[in-house]
């Protein structure tokens, strides 16, 4: 009677979900609505109000609580903000009439005092805006975040305006960022350094709340009336600096060819941790480049990646992408590259297998499917967080054109939008399968357990196409047999050995379970669809026991459901029965 000892080798690991928030208390529904805020909270927003706006007790007191809120009240000052615009060239600054400051609203709203824009837009295009740091948030955490707003407008509804309307066509928005939002110049024109949108559009680092329109109508007498934007989440999480601070922006993108004249009178950010459950658990060596086999362990990678990159900054995570193990492994690695628009003008920001060509702009390139990667990726990208892209390249190393699948997530990367990705190579494809990379000889000279099954699945790719017929290649070709490591096939129902390239193998005929003690391992394994199995087998070469390996995969071949396997001896790679 044969020791059997069949382990599982298909351990699941775990997919770490960096995206999912955990429940948490919602403390302000509204600026205008009543709403019941727990105690602590209570006390943190107190404090936040009364205190400085940049390092004030408040933003320490509420870390106990899930959901961080920080309120503003520009009634009683502007609380660190300060006014700012773009989108127009500077040299013609004095006929846009730019002004911004703190000052009291007009009647009936006279008892009140908020942040003040105006502006003639000649440009079609003008983009004015407050900004203020709020700090006492947790460097490297990751959160989500949804800003309030209250506005003082008396522009009516349904008027009509050069460019557009004076109401419907200036639009409010918001957004919360790692870097300070300033204008540079571009060329002539003043721009933001940071992705806004344009006009009704909103960005990757700011979305539109809405329009300045309020209740009134244009027939009517304009009067100032407070309006609100509840809630409004931001485009994208934000990842805390190291410092702890982040900016929050607000403004409007008016595409009305006149004046435009604003308040803003309040604000509101909430900030929710995200995936605080799962934070921890990339540990130095939960998740290597060396240890990926299989295209199922490429999103805890990525995962991996993306989270060592919000917690230690660009600057370290280009560094250790490029130089450490732990992300770089043969021709496993990372990749990082801008999401900019159009497709085309995106940076490459990491690299590791050229790093010349990080700061570059990668360009058009197609593969024989007509896959353009930049393309697609930012494809992809608009229509879900992450995702899988498949395309051909060709090998640096081998020369050989090879299939490939690469995952692919959002991330911030220097206050901007990037997609952070690794890529492997799948030998055992339909596609692939190259005899120079997939072959007995291969699997004798290197045995692996995964060799073994890429060996194995491409067998059974070539059955599953070629039916009987594939049976003369996988037991007589040299690329299916060499040395001993040969072919086989296994009737899943009765167990018979339907072929082989080794003719030890036909004795064993209908009696595979004897080799576990009795346990039904073909049809347990036609049950999983594919499965390692362990034993105590007799050499083929030396006739004595030794510990053995086999992969089988199922496949139907013609409507018979056949084990496609192949083994390999654990004691110098000698092929058992």
């Amino acid at each position: 009677m044969y020791v059997a000892s069949f382990q599982s080798a298909l351990r699941r690991r775990p997919v770490l979900a960096l995206r999912q928030a955990r429940p948490c208390r919602r403390i302000a529904r509204s600026l205008t609505a009543r709403t019941k805020i727990p105690r602590r909270s209570l006390v943190a927003v107190a404090m936040f109000l009364i205190g400085p706006f940049v390092g004030a007790s408040a933003l320490h007191a509420s870390e106990s609580v899930d959901t961080q809120v920080f309120a503003l009240d520009f009634h009683t000052g502007p609380q660190g903000f300060v006014g700012d615009f773009a989108d127009y060239p500077p040299a013609h600054a004095p006929i846009y009439e730019l002004t911004s400051g703190h000052r009291r609203l007009p009647p009936p709203l006279a008892s009140k005092a908020g942040l003040f824009l105006s502006g003639v837009n000649r440009s079609d295009d003008l983009f004015m805006f407050f900004k203020g740091p709020i700090g006492g948030l947790r460097p490297g955490a990751l959160y989500s975040v949804t800003v309030s707003l209250e506005i003082a407008t008396d522009t009516p509804a349904g008027c009509v305006g050069v460019g557009g309307a004076p109401g419907e066509s200036v639009w409010i928005k918001a957004g919360v960022t790692a870097v300070e939002p300033r204008p540079i110049l571009k060329g002539s024109y003043l721009r933001m350094n940071i992705d806004v949108g344009n006009q009704s559009n909103g960005g990757a680092q700011a979305r539109v709340l809405g329009n300045i329109a309020n209740s009134r109508r244009c027939e009517q007498s304009s009067e100032w009336e407070l309006k609100s934007f509840s809630d409004r989440p931001m485009p994208e999480p934000i990842a805390v600096p190291a410092d702890g601070r982040v900016w929050l922006l607000f403004g409007t993108d008016s595409g009305f060819e006149s004046r435009t004249e604003i308040y803003f009178t309040r604000a509101s950010v909430t900030f929710t941790p995200i995936g605080t459950s799962e934070r921890g658990r990339c540990s130095e060596h939960f998740v290597t480049a060396r240890a990926i086999r299989t295209r199922d362990q490429l999103p805890a990678f990525v995962h991996c990646a993306a989270e060592f990159s919000l917690t230690h900054g660009e600057t370290e995570a280009r560094r250790a992408f490029n130089e450490d193990a732990r992300w770089k492994h043969g021709q496993v690695h990372l990749f990082v590259h801008g999401l900019a628009s159009p497709e085309h003008h995106s940076v490459t920001h990491v690299f590791p297998l050229d790093p010349s060509r990080e700061g570059t702009v990668p360009g058009q390139s197609i593969d024989e499917f007509g896959t353009d990667f930049s393309f697609e990726m930012h494809r992809i990208l608009q229509l879900v967080d992450e995702g899988w892209i498949y395309y051909s390249s060709m090998n640096p190393t081998t020369g050989v054109r090879q299939l490939n699948s690469a995952y692919l997530m959002k991330i911030p990367w220097n206050g901007k939008q990037a997609a952070i990705g690794a890529t492997l190579h799948s030998p055992d494809l339909p596609g692939s399968c190259a005899p120079e990379e997939v072959n007995a000889a291969s699997v004798e000279n290197a045995a692996s357990d995964e060799a073994l099954r890429v060996f194995v699945r491409c067998a059974a790719i070539r059955v599953e196409k070629l039916g009987y017929f594939a049976w003369p290649e996988l037991t007589q070709d040299p690329r299916w047999k060499h040395g001993s490591i040969f072919v086989f096939g296994v009737n899943a129902k009765t167990g018979i050995v339907k072929f082989s390239g080794s003719e030890s193998m036909f004795p064993m005929s209908g009696r595979i379970p004897e080799l576990f003690g009795g346990r039904d391992m073909v049809r347990l394994s036609a049950e999983f669809g594919e499965a390692f199995w362990y034993y105590q087998g007799i050499s083929t070469q030396t006739g004595d026991l030794e510990p053995s390996t086999v992969f089988v995969k199922l496949v139907r071949m013609w409507g018979l459901p056949l084990l496609v396997g192949s083994g390999y001896s654990r004691s110098g790679v000698r092929q058992s029965q």
